[in-house]
C-alpha cells in the first residue's frame, strides 16, 4: 500500500532526529530532541487538519484549530477531545513536559544538556503517536522500535493500555472510560474484581518504571531492563487472557 502523502513531513523530521541521536554527541542530542518535538507538533496538526474521511473520526472546526495554532497546550486539548481513544501508550502530560524541555533548549540552549535516554524515550513516544494517529507503523532508519529496549518496553506498555481499555469497556460501562488514565483504570478494574490485587500491584510498578524511563529519571541497567520486559510481557499475557475470558463469558 502506498504511503499516505500527509505523513511524509512528520516522518522526515523523525528520521532526521534518529540520525542525530545515532551520532552520540551532546549537540546532536539537543538537535534530535528539538526535531522530535517539531515532528510531534506537526503530527498532531496534520491529523487534526485532515478531512473527516481521511482522519476517520470527527475533528475540530477550522476556527478551533486556528485558535490553537499559537498554543501547544490548546493543541493537546483538541487532540484529547477528538482522539482520546487513539492515545494508547501515549500520555499527553509527557509530551507537554518534553515540549517544555524543547523550549528550554531552543531559547536557552547554551549550557543546557539532555541525556540520550531522554531523547530515545521521546522518539519512541513520537513513533507511537504517529502509529496511533495515522494507523501506520514507522521505523526510523537508525532506530527501529523493536531493536531497542526502550522501544520494546514502550510497545508492550501500549499493549497494556489497549487491554485495560478493553476491560474497562466490558466491566465499567460509563462514558469516562475513554479518558480514564492508566492509574485510574487499574484501580477501577481492581475494585470490580476484573484484575487481581497482585496483578494490579505489578501494573503500578511497571507504570512507575515506564514514567521513569520516559522522563529519563532512571535508565535501568541491561539486566534490570530485561527483567522489566519479561514482567511486562507476562502482564500483557495475563491481560490478554482476562480479555479473552470476558469475551467468552
Amino acid at each position: 500500500m502506498a504511503a499516505k502523502p500527509w505523513i511524509s513531513g512528520p516522518k522526515e523530521l523523525l528520521d532526521h532526529a534518529a540520525s542525530h541521536l545515532s551520532e552520540g554527541d551532546g549537540f546532536d542530542y539537543r538537535i534530535a530532541l528539538i526535531s522530535i518535538d517539531n515532528a510531534v507538533e506537526l503530527t498532531i496538526r496534520t491529523f487534526l487538519g485532515l478531512p473527516k474521511r481521511a482522519r476517520g473520526c470527527d475533528g475540530p472546526s477550522r476556527k478551533d484549530l486556528q485558535s490553537a495554532s499559537n498554543s501547544f497546550s490548546a493543541l493537546l486539548d483538541l487532540l484529547e477531545a477528538y482522539a482520546s481513544d487513539r492515545l494508547e501508550g501515549v500520555e499527553l502530560g509527557d509530551i507537554e513536559w518534553y515540549h517544555r524541555v524543547r523550549n528550554t533548549l531552543y531559547h536557552d540552549g547554551n549550557g543546557v544538556t539532555v541525556e540520550s535516554a531522554q531523547v530515545e524515550a521521546y522518539l519512541e513516544v513520537a513513533k507511537l503517536l504517529f502509529r496511533n494517529l495515522f494507523d501506520t507503523a514507522i521505523d526510523t532508519a537508525s532506530s527501529p522500535s523493536e531493536s531497542t529496549s526502550i522501544g520494546r518496553f514502550m510497545l508492550r506498555w501500549a499493549q497494556v493500555e489497549h487491554n485495560l481499555r478493553i476491560l474497562c469497556s466490558e466491566y465499567l460501562r460509563d462514558e469516562s472510560r475513554a479518558t480514564r488514565t492508566p492509574l485510574a483504570s487499574i484501580e477501577a478494574l481492581r475494585e470490580v474484581g476484573a484484575i487481581s490485587n497482585p496483578l494490579a500491584e505489578r501494573l503500578h510498578e511497571l507504570r512507575v518504571a515506564r514514567n521513569e524511563v520516559v522522563h529519563g529519571h532512571k535508565v535501568p541497567e541491561p539486566k534490570e531492563f530485561r527483567s522489566l520486559l519479561a514482567s511486562l510481557t507476562n502482564v500483557v499475557a495475563e491481560l490478554n487472557n482476562a480479555c479473552t475470558a470476558q469475551r467468552k463469558a
